[in-house]
């Protein structure tokens, strides 16, 4: 944690004296205290774990991966097939390099597994500090993925089959989906990039902004609404509804096919055909 004070937002003895206040707190604190150009930052020094966990499972054609997190990003790749590889990366900190040990002994990631499914948890011990964890993981290219997160950034590549995806207060990223596709966000933006349109996309969100990018050349029917916000289309020929702020847009692309829908409540949709 730093804290900064300048002498221009505080009178020259009220800086002083928050001066050497800051020394003093420092005095029975591991902490830094900085002076550079007349302004004074005090960084708290806080004690951190870092470990490791690891795992490969197997998973047959079609089968379901789905996951848990709540703290730190999570990023999915599609690997060879039968496959799904896992690895994490924990990191604890709190006042003291003893209570982070702690912390990050305590924190569980929860594991079922079967033939066709793989269940991963995370369940984190945060009293006295903060855990996060990190997860980058391989899965086959046909797998049922569901990822849920909280507060940080999901991403996933080059996936075939069916992505449910659901974060809070975070950043959510899709590229070269090629499979159904149900994405939803509360407090974040969403990108979805479709190497191509096989079946349904929806795409929802509240609070952020969603951006889809499909082939120019896809058949798809697109259906979005924003509430709050307007809808911006380039690359596609679509029927605008009339109007300088278009709100709700619905068009056959190519002659029509599967379902886009795109709604958001608060914020910009995007739609880019490529």
């Amino acid at each position: 944690m730093t804290a900064a004070l300048s002498p221009k937002s505080l009178g020259g003895r009220a800086f002083r004296v928050a001066v050497v206040a800051g020394l003093s707190l420092c005095a029975g604190l591991a902490c830094d205290v900085t002076i550079k150009d007349g302004d004074v930052s005090v960084r708290h020094s806080r004690g951190r774990a870092t470990g490791e966990w690891n795992r490969t499972y197997p998973l047959s054609p079609g089968g379901r991966f789905e996951i848990t997190n709540s703290n730190g990003p999570i990023d999915i790749v599609a690997g060879p097939a039968g496959t799904v590889e896992v690895a994490a990366a924990m990191t604890a900190t709190s006042m003291t390099d003893e209570r982070a040990g702690e912390l990050l002994r305590e924190t569980k990631i929860e594991e079922r597994v079967s033939p066709d499914r793989v269940a991963l948890v995370t369940q984190l011990y945060r009293r006295g500090g903060n855990v996060e964890v990190s997860f980058k993981i391989t899965v086959p290219p046909d797998a049922h993925v569901e990822a849920t997160l909280n507060n940080d950034k999901l991403t996933a590549d080059g996936l075939r089959g069916h992505i449910k995806a659901m974060v809070v207060n975070g950043e959510t990223e899709l590229n070269g989906m090629r499979g159904t596709v149900d994405a939803a966000s509360v407090n974040g933006p969403i990108s979805v990039k479709m190497a191509e349109v096989t079946g349904r996309v929806r795409v929802e969100g509240t609070n952020g902004r969603i951006s889809l990018e499909v082939p120019k050349d896809a058949k798809a029917t697109l259906n979005a609404r924003s509430v709050n916000g307007g809808i911006t289309v380039t690359g596609l020929n679509t029927q605008e509804a009339s109007g300088r702020r278009i709100r709700n847009l619905e068009s056959q692309l190519n002659g029509g096919g599967p379902e886009l829908d795109v709604r958001i409540t608060n914020g910009r949709i995007t739609i880019e055909g490529k």
